[in-house]
């Protein structure tokens, strides 16, 4: 749901009367661990459906969970921006039930079709059906919503503060009102 809240925020921002420009005066500390967290989490998926053996069975878990702390150190070095705490609260919530889970994060098998659940039940990717010994459950993709047009979206209460934050981030930065400063002429630029 990230690219939908990222569609959203910036609809609803240029409706506010925000600028799309002003996205460029966003600066953000350690960007790189953004794609090196995504990644590792995309080598990590590769590997888990192609079922490569390519590493100890304890790595491809630890590499998974790491990814995420990569992700946590990021917003934190960014804190004082809008939306990061919420963004910092989705990724540890994510991060505890993933890490309790041996790198994987469950799913509700009860909205999943068919082939879906027993693609999961093959242990294919870097989600897992929930079952009675999963840990921290309720911080598992276990809610559903269905978006005209799109796929089902399974989500965490994770992902639902990540989006949050993500939407803060970019309403506030789009909308931020511009100091107000006098020109040489005496006139008032914003």
């Amino acid at each position: 749901m990230l690219i939908e809240t990222l569609i959203l925020a910036f609809f609803i921002s240029l409706i506010w009367g925000g600028k799309l420009i002003r996205m460029s005066e966003l600066v953000l500390r350690e960007f790189w661990l953004i794609p090196l967290a995504l990644l590792i989490q995309s080598s990590v998926y590769w590997a888990a459906v192609r079922g490569m053996g390519l590493c100890p069975s304890w790595l491809s878990p630890v590499l998974d969970t790491g990814s995420y702390f990569l992700l946590l150190i990021f917003t934190l070095r960014n804190s004082s921006l809008p939306g990061m705490r919420w963004l910092a609260l989705g990724i540890s919530f994510n991060t505890l039930v993933i890490a309790s889970n041996g790198g994987i994060m469950p799913v509700d098998p009860l909205f999943l079709s068919e082939t879906s659940r027993k693609a999961l039940l093959a242990g294919q990717g870097t989600h897992g059906l929930m079952t009675s010994t999963t840990h921290l459950s309720y911080l598992a993709d276990r809610f559903y919503l269905d978006i005209l047009g799109m796929d089902k979206q399974l989500f965490s209460v994770g992902d639902s503060f990540i989006d949050i934050g993500i939407f803060l981030l970019v309403f506030r930065t789009m909308t931020k009102k511009q100091p107000i400063r006098k020109s040489t002429n005496g006139s008032i630029n914003e």
